[in-house]
């Protein structure tokens, strides 16, 4: 698991030590680290450039000389890419660049001609896995700035947590755990945003309109509690940059603005959730229970699952739209004219989780963290830390009606 420490300070107070030092004391002190990384530093290499001009290579259809003004004056550089066009901003990687994928760009002949540096789409700078075309930068943008000036990024020291060395500490599985650890090792105060102000806060964002969507748990299921909560109005869109580049540095890909608050919050408090297209649950109800049949489950990877009468899932009546505590089914999740959702943050005895899970052959980030046992009490921060986000992402958006639950238990169980 990546740790951002940048993150971190958002919530502590670090001193100013090298990232050895930094490594060696939380590994004394917390748990094992086993390499210190650092990413982003490529943003401080590559600049923005104005395209000045195109003319076609003279051995190659498909390529291009494009002439950049880099801000110190103009390079040619031999260019594919599909959207290049005169007047674009776009990042323009020097020679002796070192990329995110471990080359370093030196002198080369592409096709006989010299190429002076590198046009860059947004994998090769580990923005992104978009390959389609070159990045395109703000029409504003200033020739000669870095990309870290102009898009405002950041590096980041990452520490890499073996898992094994936190299995006994559900606690740690989230930015926010980890910063307590931080807190106590450096013997810095924890900053919490999340108070009682802030809670009381969020609560009032509730209103007296009838929820559209009920809960029901079933006893019998292995549902340790269950929050959810209505929003309309949503609007998908890419994600603040800061959110994208933190999944990315944490090994996660943007989607969109929804289905990246629901892995950000995972990644921040620990707490899994789900966000459901509002508009495919049926009758307006959600019903936690066991199968009681043998059934075929067809989950958001595609692929299709064997589920045994005891698993359970979250379904409504109609039928199962999520194998509990592990993945979402197809026909549920986050689509591109999804403009109503239901949030949910629920936990789950972790026994059951795991058993499910390795059955099935299907570990997710998930199930790693439902499956050491959370804290039922800590769901509702969850849920409403994903409705800020919402918010903060879609002004427009608003909740509707109160928050539902059922079937709470404080105390989790282990079988």
């Amino acid at each position: 698991m990546n740790i951002s420490i940048n993150w971190i300070k958002e919530f502590v107070n670090i001193p100013d030590i090298s990232a050895m030092e930094l490594m060696t004391r939380f590994t004394m002190a917390t748990c094992e680290v086993e390499a210190v990384k650092t990413s982003g530093e490529i943003f401080a290499e590559v600049r923005t450039a104005e395209i000045k001009s195109i003319r076609k290579h003279p051995d190659a259809d498909i390529l291009n000389l494009v002439t950049v003004d880099t801000g110190q004056g103009e390079k040619e550089v031999v260019c594919g890419a599909p959207n290049v066009k005169v007047g674009m901003k776009v990042p323009y990687a020097p020679l002796g660049t070192t990329f995110p994928a471990g080359f370093t760009l030196e002198p080369k002949k592409i096709r006989g001609v010299l190429s002076e540096g590198m046009l860059c789409a947004p994998d090769e700078l580990g923005i992104s896995d978009d390959h389609s075309g070159l990045m395109e930068l703000p029409g504003n943008s200033v020739c000669g700035k870095t990309l870290a000036e102009t898009l405002g990024l950041h590096q980041d020291t990452l520490l890499e947590i073996d898992n094994k060395s936190i299995t006994h500490r559900p606690d740690l599985w989230g930015h926010y755990g980890m910063a307590r650890e931080f807190s106590a090792v450096f013997r810095n105060p924890l900053k919490n945003p999340y108070d009682d102000a802030w809670m009381k806060k969020m609560e009032k964002l509730q209103t007296g309109d009838k929820p559209p969507i009920t809960v029901k748990v079933d006893s019998d299921s292995c549902c340790l509690g269950f929050y959810g909560i209505s929003m309309d109005n949503i609007s998908l869109k890419e994600s603040p940059r800061y959110i994208q580049d933190r999944l990315l540095t944490c090994g996660m890909r943007p989607i969109n603005n929804i289905v990246d608050i629901s892995n950000y919050v995972m990644l921040e408090l620990g707490i899994p959730n789900h966000i459901f297209n509002r508009d495919t649950i049926g009758k307006g109800q959600i019903i936690v229970r066991r199968t009681g049949t043998p059934l075929k489950f067809t989950t958001l990877d595609e692929q299709e699952r064997d589920l045994l009468e005891t698993d359970t899932v979250v379904c409504d009546p109609d039928g199962p739209l999520s194998i509990a505590g592990i993945m979402g089914g197809l026909t549920s999740g986050i689509s591109d004219d999804t403009c109503r959702i239901f949030i949910e943050a629920a936990n789950w005895i972790g026994g059951s989780i795991r058993r499910t899970s390795n059955r099935l052959g299907l570990r997710t980030d998930a199930s790693q963290r439902y499956e050491k046992s959370l804290d039922t009490n800590l769901l509702i921060r969850s849920l409403y830390r994903i409705v800020e986000l919402v918010l903060e992402s879609c002004p427009e958006a608003k909740v509707v009606g109160p928050v539902v639950s059922d079937g709470i238990k404080t105390s989790p169980e282990l079988t």
